[in-house]
């Protein structure tokens, strides 16, 4: 059997045309550089060279098994990529997000872009500890509003969301075309327990305020659409028809000005998972 790196050897032979260039190529010294093209010439039986005394040269035999060579290293890399991807798109792949609803909609775009494969996720508050799973393989893709690309990850914009005040139409701010935090101090909010980071934010910065905290999105629907106390809504819950459609709705969605509610969402991955990450976002 011939040995991949016998044939990397007699490649990098044809493409310096010296021992000593080819040996710097492929970073063996020159003497085992000689010992396996002439191992080569022992498995095939044949002579691929011309020698002189100063001189070795590819005969016509020799050219030949360089253009064979050259054909099974191209399919031995082929079968790696596609062996490694194939794996990828087959096994479970983790996702962790620092909000829901990029974590819904990167969860929707894996389904449809590797529709076998099965994906699962999760939601963390820090950034940092969403960058200690990636790097220790807890998760395969994070969603963070933070973009640390390097030589380690791969890093690409997901998409922006903006929070909103989800008022009664009856509510002294409701025909405000925009609100700060600091405006909403003292209310009494009804919102989803699972926010990942947004929880801190709105608990952090709006002051004074209490929050009546629902797992059950159907049940917050409900509790929402029958009290008079304020929710949140973003415009992507807006579009997706997570909470009751606005128009047919007793409620207003105001905008919040603050720029920690107005976020830019990257997905990154660690770079051997940059191909399958770009063909997701490729639909």
């Amino acid at each position: 059997m011939i040995e991949t790196y016998i044939l990397q050897n007699l490649v990098a032979f044809a493409d310096s045309g010296t021992l000593v260039a080819a040996s710097e190529i492929v970073n063996v010294t020159q003497p085992s550089l000689t010992r396996s093209l002439q191992k080569l010439e022992d498995i095939l039986g044949v002579r691929l060279f011309d020698r002189t005394k100063n001189t070795i040269s590819l005969n016509q035999t020799g050219r030949l098994a360089v253009d064979y060579a050259r054909r099974i290293l191209a399919l031995q890399n082929e079968m790696e990529n596609e062996v490694v991807d194939f794996y990828r798109r087959t096994r479970e792949i983790k996702v962790a997000s620092i909000a829901p609803a990029p974590l819904w909609h990167l969860t929707e775009l894996f389904n449809k872009a590797v529709p076998k494969t099965k994906v699962t996720g999760n939601l963390c508050e820090e950034n940092d500890r969403l960058f200690s799973d990636l790097e220790h393989d807890k998760a395969q893709v994070i969603i963070t509003t933070e973009n640390r690309a390097d030589e380690r990850f791969y890093a690409r914009e997901f998409f922006e969301e903006h929070l909103k005040v989800f008022l009664p139409k009856s509510h002294n701010l409701a025909k405000k075309k925009s609100v700060s935090l600091s405006d909403l101090a003292g209310e009494t909010f009804i919102m989803a327990s699972a926010l990942g980071f947004w929880t801190n934010v709105v608990k952090s910065k709006i002051p004074e305020a209490k929050f009546i905290e629902q797992d059950d999105i159907t049940d917050l629907r409900d509790i929402i659409n029958h009290s008079t106390l304020p929710a949140f809504v973003t415009d992507f819950t807006e579009k997706t028809g997570h909470l009751p459609v606005l128009e047919k709705s007793s409620r207003v969605a105001v905008s919040i000005r603050d720029e920690a509610v107005n976020v830019r969402f990257y997905a990154v991955c660690r770079v051997e998972m940059m191909r399958q990450l770009r063909e997701v976002f490729s639909l």
